[in-house]
């Protein structure tokens, strides 16, 4: 349930009790699509987008099949009692006349995974071609320019029926949907190079598909589009509209993420200013409260910044037999309740949670640019990239975190550019029916994609902000 390409876009999970394997940080903005449960030795299956239920069984006749219609249809009828707080973790489906008349679409969203999934690897589906008369498939740097276009996240705006996308905080209207019964279909998209490619199976050699399309038809057809409401709690993916039941605490679930860090509320720059003689970052910069503040307990810190990036700063602490291991995205910018300050630190987070496994063959580069002086803007300062150790061996620290079976390992983003009261406020009005803004709703969804997505990888995700 997010607009966030680096966001998981399906999994299967499976026990015999999930509610004790899941936490609610991992199955926060997932959205169901199938249900099986196995109770007393008999197995069923729900699906919401159909209303298809199944019961696994041996072959039966129309009598035993009628018999078995009428008990489920008893069952829908009864009052359904109680949802589980497990299930009360989920998204959950419901009607998007239902949502309409509680929220208005806010953000246009394009599921890029299923469209590059169908247009690339061994057996693609389909071909994405240059419209004409005389097509010609697009080239991987072309369809790459193509989905970093379409990853963008719109603004959708209007109040009829057909409503019109815009790119954010602009007037340029780039795609119209159409708020339809039972869906929201996409009935034009005009965001260049999209306007101008076409869609056909690859079962038809090259222009000889007879129901060749444009881009955006098939995006509609296959249900490839993401829309957020201004209520948090909804979204509309897969052609169904969900709603998310955790911010039925006021949103105390999505403020446990944010931690307060009063130093922040000084901060400048994110870097601060570079010169020959300068031995240590900026106290008014978020890398000087970073080292200052955030990471003074970790033994080891080094600054990983630029170049093959990992994470602006890395921190290892070790006590006794528990083993931390932080990577820490600093960034700075005006206090905002937008997710455009986001982006860029969520996407370097989430691409590098599998790096906080230490690779044992990309650690002596690493290393070995530790132990250089840190150079940016143009100078050579007196800045060492190991801020501090305690061991002459980074090396053999950094291969016993690797190896320690206990170690907790914490990607952090810190950024002066929120503020964890401010987030309150609205969350608090939103349970008292003041619908946040546009933006607002994408950064809630961007940050619940981030938590969700570190849980998945055993990473705890957090955000450091001003109180």
């Amino acid at each position: 349930m997010s607009i966030s390409r680096y966001a998981m876009r399906s999994k299967m999970v499976e026990a015999p009790d999930l509610s004790n394997v899941v936490g609610p940080a991992g199955s926060r903005r997932q959205a169901p699509q199938t249900y099986s449960v196995a109770v007393d030795g008999t197995h069923m299956t729900a699906t919401p987008s159909t209303g298809r239920i199944a019961r696994r069984s041996d072959r039966a006749g129309y009598e035993e099949i009628i018999g078995f219609a009428e008990e489920m249809i008893d069952a829908l009828r009864a009052d359904a009692g109680e949802v589980s707080a497990f299930l009360r973790t989920f998204a959950r489906p419901t009607t998007l006349v239902d949502a309409l008349s509680l929220a208005q679409p806010a953000a246009l969203g394009i599921d890029t995974t299923r469209l590059t999934d169908a247009a690339t690897g061994d057996a693609p589906a389909i071909r994405i071609v240059h419209a004409g008369d005389n097509p010609t498939p697009l080239t991987i740097a072309e369809l790459n320019i193509l989905i970093e276009q379409l990853d963008r996240p719109l603004d959708i705006n209007g109040d009829d029926k057909l409503r019109y996308a815009t790119l954010p905080d602009t007037e340029e209207q780039v795609a119209s949907l159409s708020l339809n019964k039972t869906r929201i279909a996409l009935r034009s998209l005009d965001l260049p190079p999209a306007a101008t490619v076409e869609v056909e199976s690859t079962a038809f050699p090259l222009g000889e598909d007879p129901d060749r399309q444009p881009l955006y038809r098939y995006l509609d057809e296959n249900d490839a589009i993401i829309v957020l409401f201004d209520d948090v709690r909804l979204a509309y993916i897969d052609g169904i509209v969900f709603r998310d039941e955790t911010l039925r605490d006021g949103g105390a679930a999505f403020l446990r993420y944010l931690r307060a860090e009063p130093s922040l509320n000084g901060v400048e720059t994110e870097k601060g200013k570079f010169a020959a003689a300068k031995t240590a970052f900026d106290a008014d910069s978020t890398f000087g409260v970073v080292v200052d503040h955030l990471a003074a307990a970790d033994t080891i810190l080094v600054c990983d910044d630029l170049d093959d990036e990992w994470a602006d700063f890395i921190g290892l602490r070790t006590d006794g037999a528990l083993t931390q291991i932080t990577f820490y995205h600093a960034k700075a910018g005006d206090l905002s309740l937008g997710a455009g300050q986001f982006h860029i630190a969520v996407s370097q987070a989430l691409k590098n949670l599998g790096n906080m496994t230490f690779p044992a063959e990309r650690m002596d580069a690493k290393i070995e640019r530790w132990s250089n002086l840190y150079n940016n803007d143009g100078h050579a300062t007196q800045i060492s990239r190991t801020i501090r150790t305690n061991t002459p061996d980074l090396g053999e620290a950094i291969a016993q975190a690797r190896s320690a079976p206990d170690a907790i390992r914490r990607a952090v983003i810190v950024t002066s550019s929120l503020s964890k009261q401010a987030v309150t406020n609205v969350l608090n009005n939103a349970q008292n029916g003041i619908r946040p803004r546009p933006s607002f709703v994408q950064m809630y969804w961007l940050l619940q994609s981030f938590f969700s997505d570190c849980a998945e990888a055993g990473v705890s995700g957090s955000i450091v902000c001003r109180p």
